[in-house]
């Protein structure tokens, strides 16, 4: 019996024990690493690209004002490589593609076209000459790419009527401004009282005789006469005898300085005594003593937008002392650099823009970004102005040929 009952026990415990094992939680197997969500498997970033950003010129490069047209390439030139060698823009290298506009019309307007199928750039600067400029601007607003004009003075080209405007921002200062910026001292302190225009017959000769009579005559003095001549004239002898044997005490001359060389050349053989008067930005005085003599142009007066020794006329002062020591160390002419600087600020300008544009190459968005560039230039702080129709207002300064030196009057510095 006894044997019985310790079987009974020992049968109880085993149920017990089974019992306990089968209410007892199933340990959890091992889990295993989750593919990540789709959402979560991207591919390493890629690195960014280091192609060149192609910029597109139209300059003249061949014709009566092939000199100016080189002139603001070397400036373009300088300009590339500065940024090139600070890293480029937005960890990219600037390449410029430049085409020959040959200060023609139709020329320009073909190159632009050129550049933007062919060469798929994204932004043109150009094209020296209004009348090229105004050609050009329609071929941008076909393509919808963004146009800097870099020389050009017509008040057409600033007007929102001109096709092509919605794509075209200008650094250089329409004839207006250049007006607007002498007319306090132009005839109280120059006496231009009595005078005589002669200028190139094109957009930019006939706009800036058309502005510069108006504030002349709003400060008492008087238009006599005006005559135009082609930008291939070489002979103004008839013009100037007739200026010299009328009641003109000064002349306003308005074209590029080849021409004004000729002009003064032939002043001076009429023994003419008349003040003389240049404006336009590509009247650079020391190019026109370059072209004639010190003598010729001794006494002449001349509007400009860039005094290269001035450095504390200059938005960025160090900029402009680096400019003119750069410039001069790569044996560049000394003629030139009046016009050059154009292109050295132009394709900074471009530079920001880009950048301004969230680095997306593109033509939609660098035009976009264009009102927001401020870049403080050798001709002053470029900064475009809707209500003045995308147009900078640069510096504008009166010099005085003295000694075969650029003297800055103070007076035009007079409240």
């Amino acid at each position: 019996m006894m044997k019985n009952w310790k079987l009974i026990i020992s049968m109880l415990a085993l149920i017990a024990v089974l019992a306990t094992a089968c209410a007892a939680p199933a340990t959890p197997a091992p889990q295993q690493p989750q593919a990540p969500a789709a959402a979560e498997t991207q591919a390493p970033a890629q690195p960014e690209t280091k192609e060149p950003i192609r910029i597109g010129v139209v300059e003249p490069l061949t014709g009566p004002v092939a000199d100016s047209g080189t002139y603001v390439t070397n400036g373009v030139k300088i300009a590339v490589d500065r940024i090139n060698a600070n890293g480029g823009v937005c960890g990219r290298p600037l390449e410029v593609v430049i085409e020959d506009g040959k200060n023609d019309p139709q020329e320009s307007a073909n190159a632009a076209e050129l550049l933007i199928t062919r060469d798929k750039v994204p932004i043109i600067m150009g094209a020296w000459g209004s009348s090229s400029s105004l050609a050009v601007m329609p071929v941008m607003e076909k393509h919808k790419v963004p146009f800097l004009v870099e020389t050009s003075s017509s008040g057409k080209i600033s007007d929102p009527a001109t096709p092509g405007f919605q794509y075209t921002y200008r650094i250089s200062p329409m004839s207006k401004m250049e007006a607007d910026a002498s007319q306090n001292y132009i005839v109280d302190k120059l006496g231009l009282n009595s005078v005589a225009i002669l200028s190139v017959n094109n957009d930019w000769g006939r706009g800036a005789a058309a502005v510069f009579k108006e504030a002349i005559e709003a400060h008492g003095g008087k238009v006599i006469s005006e005559y135009f001549v082609e930008q291939s004239a070489t002979d103004v002898l008839p013009q100037l005898t007739e200026i010299k044997n009328s009641d003109a005490d000064s002349i306003l001359i308005t074209t590029s300085a080849g021409q004004i060389a000729t002009m003064l050349k032939q002043y001076h053989e009429l023994g003419m005594t008349q003040t003389v008067l240049t404006t336009g930005g590509s009247n650079y005085p020391m190019a026109i003593m370059a072209l004639s003599s010190k003598e010729i142009v001794e006494g002449t007066y001349h509007l400009v937008f860039y005094v290269p020794q001035r450095f504390d006329l200059a938005a960025d002062p160090d900029l402009a002392e680096w400019y003119l020591n750069e410039y001069t160390k790569r044996g560049l002419p000394d003629i030139g650099i009046g016009e050059s600087y154009r292109g050295f600020d132009g394709m900074h300008v471009i530079a920001q823009a880009i950048e301004k544009a969230g680095c997306v190459v593109e033509p939609e968005a660098i035009r976009a970004a264009m009102s927001q560039v401020e870049f403080k230039g050798l001709s002053g702080v470029v900064k475009f102005a809707e209500a003045e129709g995308h147009q900078s207002r640069p510096n504008v300064y009166l010099v005085q040929m003295v000694d075969g030196q650029m003297v800055v009057p103070e007076f035009q510095f007079e409240k």
